[in-house]
């Protein structure tokens, strides 16, 4: 039918849920236990039937707190396994939060330098006056003559002294500008852990978030929820990647990894360290908690 291993893969993540081992559980539904594990591998080929594989689906899903009814409609095709499983994508609202920080900057920097060319230009109306004033006095005679030389010291005292001022002007928005990319770098940060979930913290976060999950070493089963619904749920195989935008402004969300051993994770292309020595790397929640930058 195409969703066999998404069917098996359900039902063991339930019963792993709940602590339930493959003998346990043959117990409770008196299903062979190689019947069971092939429903898991997806290998519903194995079993009598088709009777004997809704029966099972039925039996199993009861057993891990399943809808039985539910994943059999989707083993015959009745319910497509997409339209539970997969939400559209969030647009990206235009005027996003990064367009007007870049234009606001513009502006200031627009503002900032304003004051450097009025200077400039009333300078260079000085030096005309000046020069002028110069040349008519050469033109003339006057009763004491000045002479050129205390012209050339008085100028090339003004050009050090225009010159000292532009190199502070530009230390200073050098100085501006590291401080401002500094203060601008995301930070991605585990602050507390337990085996079964974790609290991430993002700071300095740009929107949207780009979320990107990668699978390795063995399947892994992700599920990525905003405010109760999930933009993405995937089985990942190893070196698959999915990648989920998270809606503007969203300052908390969950990522639930099936088996967190086997997927990396990336937000903005930065890595989260979510391993922690003192616990397994099996099922676990991570808890992301977000703050933008102004």
């Amino acid at each position: 039918m195409g969703n066999e291993i998404i069917i098996g893969d359900r039902l063991r993540q339930a019963r792993l849920d709940k602590n339930i081992s493959i003998d346990e559980l043959q117990q409770k539904t008196k299903i062979q236990k190689r019947y069971l594990e092939a429903i898991e591998s997806g290998n519903f080929a194995a079993l009598p039937g088709a009777y004997y594989v809704r029966t099972f689906i039925r039996q199993y899903a009861e057993a891990v707190g399943e809808k039985g009814d539910v994943l059999v409609d989707i083993y015959d095709g009745k319910d497509g396994i997409d339209s539970e499983s997969r939400r559209a994508q969030p647009e990206t609202v235009q005027g996003s939060r990064k367009a007007l920080h870049e234009e606001k900057s513009r502006n200031k920097t627009t503002r900032e330098h304003l004051p450097v060319v009025l200077l400039g230009f009333i300078a260079f109306m000085i030096v005309g006056v000046i020069a002028y004033a110069a040349w008519q006095d050469r033109n003339s005679d006057p009763v004491i003559s000045r002479t050129t030389s205390s012209l050339q010291v008085e100028n090339s005292v003004s050009t050090e002294q225009n010159q000292d001022q532009s190199s502070e002007q530009d230390s200073a928005e050098s100085t501006e500008t590291t401080s401002s990319s500094e203060e601008d770098q995301m930070e991605v940060s585990m602050e507390d852990s337990t085996q079964s979930q974790a609290t991430i913290q993002v700071t300095n976060a740009e929107d949207p978030l780009e979320l990107e999950v990668t699978g390795k070493n063995d399947r892994a089963w992700v599920g990525v929820s905003v405010n109760g619904n999930y933009t993405l749920q995937e089985t990942l195989q190893p070196g698959q990647t999915e990648n989920t935008t998270i809606p503007e402004g969203t300052e908390n969300f969950v990522v639930t990894l099936g088996a967190s051993a086997n997927v990396d994770v990336t937000v903005n292309d930065q890595e989260v360290d979510f391993d922690d020595p003192n616990y397994e790397l099996l099922r676990k929640d991570l808890n992301f908690e977000v703050t933008y930058q102004d």
